[in-house]
């Protein structure tokens, strides 16, 4: 038997020794990390207002918005100091009673004497977590539309945070987390008006965090089931945007891939995937909030690009890098897809149009739409967003009149032909 404080035999696990000391370590670090939070909320919202250019109005809805987040902080301050105070001289005297929850029969209640409220205690990966409790700390405030994204880019950054870290309550949807930046990135999507808790304080081995809880009451919840849980995540997976939601949320970053949590498992993702997931995200704006908020898991993404800057054009909502391979002067495009019926849909419809398209079929279940050479100066004939990416391919590669495809592709970049929606 281990020897918790002053003597208190707690098992092999030694849980009221392990509570004292991570209580020790937030009852030191409580202050900084309340105005830590108040500074990057404050911060971040003043980037978001300037950086995305915001209107008078929604500026001042969102400096509301930051200063009900601020006042919540101050609420809970004193109230979890209090509580861990009370915590660490209860478990210095022995005073404390330690049993299973009713409701949980994997939960324990550490409850200091005299006290109705208990530390919760959950024994995962042999890793206590444990969780004070911050009571009648909430507040309601409204969100603004800060990025005015299309009805079909909204439903699938919604589809992302719901195949991920999403919940439900009576209906609609809510958000649990303890990443500041979340609660941006999350409520952006889920604009209007919204009920917003401080939970938790989580006694963490390295440093404490606070848990937020945010329910929309403006949205009701599109997939509120268990099994709309995987319908979110079939739509997500359609989708870049829906992509980079379901990252954000439960990604883990990595240097070679995509990698998502799905229950107990991972998700692995072709790293070519972060090249859609950037150039929708940018086009959107969210990208750009994601910048604005600091986020690592958006670094990770961006990191997972290739060094140099790649070079995007879309097609028919399609999104696909060009590149140019100087050792065989080879002219590429390339888009992906999850669902094999759209490349060939895509397919046709640059048949019909004299443009040949291949499909590959990759081993982690994407397929790769692939335009090579004349086919994609055909194609930039009559697109002036194809021709733009030209321009922008042989500024890249310093390319030369050296052959006749070369020739002509400089030709539309630097000579474009007026196409027929450009009078």
């Amino acid at each position: 038997m281990a020897i918790g404080p002053s003597g208190w035999r707690t098992g092999p696990t030694d849980l009221l020794a392990e509570l004292y000391t991570r209580a020790q370590l937030a009852n030191r670090e409580l202050h900084s990390l309340v105005h830590g939070q108040k500074k990057y909320f404050y911060e971040a919202s003043e980037a978001l207002i300037h950086g995305l250019d915001l209107p008078a109005d929604k500026a001042d809805m969102l400096r509301d918005f930051t200063e009900t987040l601020a006042s919540l902080l101050d609420m809970a301050y004193p109230q979890a100091e209090t509580k861990l105070q009370k915590l660490l001289k209860a478990l210095e005297s022995n005073s404390v009673k330690v049993e299973l929850g009713p409701r949980a029969k994997k939960t324990l209640h550490v409850t200091p004497e005299g006290e109705k409220w208990y530390v919760g205690a959950q024994l995962r990966r042999k890793t206590w977590l444990f969780k004070l409790p911050i009571y009648r700390v909430s507040a309601e405030a409204e969100f603004p539309d800060i990025l005015n994204v299309s009805d079909q880019d909204l439903y699938y950054l919604q589809a992302g945070w719901r195949a991920s870290d999403e919940i439900v309550t009576q209906g609609q949807p809510g958000m649990t987390t303890t990443q500041p930046w979340q609660v941006f990135a999350w409520a952006t999507v889920r604009y209007g008006y919204l009920r917003i808790y401080l939970k938790t304080l989580n006694l963490n081995m390295t440093e404490p965090t606070l848990t937020w809880t945010i329910i929309s009451y403006s949205w009701d919840q599109q997939w509120p089931t268990r099994e709309g849980k995987k319908q979110a995540q079939q739509v997500a997976s359609q989708h870049p945007l829906g992509m980079l939601a379901w990252y954000l949320g439960d990604g883990r970053r990595h240097k070679y891939d995509l990698r998502y949590k799905i229950g107990n498992e991972e998700k692995y993702e072709p790293k070519d995937l972060a090249q859609q997931i950037l150039q929708a995200a940018y086009q959107t704006g969210y990208g750009k909030l994601l910048d604005l908020l600091e986020s690592e898991k958006w670094t990770a993404i961006k990191r997972l690009q290739p060094k140099q800057q790649p070079v995007y054009a879309t097609l028919q909502g399609h999104i696909f890098w060009l590149n140019y391979y100087d050792n065989k002067q080879i002219l590429q495009a390339r888009a992906l897809f999850k669902d094999p019926a759209q490349a060939h849909t895509l397919a046709k419809a640059l048949a019909d149009n004299g443009i040949q398209a291949r499909i590959n079929t990759w081993k982690t279940g994407y397929h790769i739409l692939q335009i090579t050479g004349q086919n994609i100066l055909k194609l930039a004939e009559n697109s002036p967003e194809w021709r733009r990416a030209l321009k922008q391919l042989a500024e890249k590669h310093g390319l030369q009149p050296k052959t006749p495809m070369l020739r002509r592709l400089l030709e539309l970049a630097e000579n474009p032909p007026p196409a027929k929606n450009e009078k």
